[in-house]
């Protein structure tokens, strides 16, 4: 096992029982630094120059030779201050569908100087490159392999730099605290015929929260929300509070597709999901575990989305979207 090999161990484990946080700021305690191998061939270099200086004793030689130690000495302390006082964060949790890349965000922030030639990723086979300015904020989207559907966690990131020269990198591994949470992939599925008695119960559920979302009409109220049938049997002008009450409203329930295998209800309830969201209409979503009432909008859809995504799991009642 090369030298280079060791140091990587080394840095692995020291790096593993380091807590897992949002936030890091690179200085001397986790900043690893080696000859590259370009550097190691520089090194070699730099020897048998000194062994010819030293042999044909020749002046010229040994300025040279001198010369190039300095560089060699100079781009160890320019690679190390590039990343020094480098501040690395995650504080977004991004989404996608199974089937997709698994994008994790990273923000770079260089505060006294910038930030040049960094290489980032899950590990040495997946390094992204990127260039910070002084006192400017870098997001970076990390796109690992697909993965089934739930929260997911950046096991660990590295960050490293062959800044200026090549002859060194200079290293370090992070368990920061990036987060994805994956929905499952949206396949469109055949719906139960007739109504299950978990679908009843949802309409009972519904027309009972519609009893309390009634009031008398005041001069302004829209002529649409008007029941017509409670002003014929009573004679008395009575509305609803807001639009997601009756007909109108629609139950996803876990119950309402043919298939068997949980996974495959979860998908047909994403893609239902999202036709309802782009068709603007009134849906409630009522799983094992979670109840959702009927509503409408981006942040509804998100809503729902996230709870087929931590169906299961123990995350299932923590909000991350």
């Amino acid at each position: 096992m090369n030298l280079s090999a060791i140091s990587e161990n080394i840095s692995r484990k020291l790096a593993s029982r380091a807590p897992r946080k949002t936030e890091f700021t690179l200085s001397q305690k986790n900043i690893y630094i080696i000859p590259s191998q370009a550097g190691f061939g520089f090194i070699l270099l730099i020897i048998l120059m000194l062994l010819t200086a030293i042999n044909y004793q020749n002046s010229l030689i040994y300025l040279f030779t001198f010369f190039l130690c300095a560089l060699f000495f100079i781009s160890i302390w320019l690679c190390f201050l590039n990343l020094n006082g480098l501040r690395i964060a995650s504080y977004q949790v991004l989404e996608c569908f199974e089937g997709e890349l698994c994008p994790y965000s990273v923000q770079l922030l260089s505060v006294s100087k910038p930030a040049l030639s960094l290489y980032l990723g899950s590990n040495k086979q997946s390094l992204v490159e990127a260039n910070v300015k002084k006192d400017t904020k870098e997001t970076l989207s990390l796109l690992l392999p697909k993965t089934r559907r739930g929260l997911h966690s950046l096991e660990r990131l590295r960050i490293q730099s062959y800044f200026p020269f090549g002859f060194i990198v200079a290293w370090t591994w992070l368990k920061l605290d990036a987060k994805t949470l994956v929905y499952p992939e949206p396949k469109e599925g055949l719906r139960a015929i007739g109504q299950s008695s978990g679908e009843t119960q949802n309409t009972q559920k519904l027309k009972a929260d519609d009893l309390t979302d009634l009031k008398h009409y005041q001069q302004g109220d829209s002529a649409s929300r008007i029941l017509w049938k409670q002003y014929a049997a009573k004679d008395q002008l009575i509305v609803r509070n807001s639009e997601l009450g009756g007909h109108n409203s629609l139950w996803l329930t876990w119950y309402s597709y043919e298939a068997t295998d949980p996974e495959m209800k979860l998908r047909h309830l994403c893609f239902d999901i999202l036709d309802f969201n782009r068709k603007q209409q009134i849906y409630g979503l009522d799983i094992p575990g979670v109840h959702i009432k009927p509503s409408s909008g981006e942040q509804h859809k998100r809503r729902c989305l996230e709870a087929l995504a931590l169906f299961g799991s123990k995350s299932g009642g923590e909000r991350f979207v």
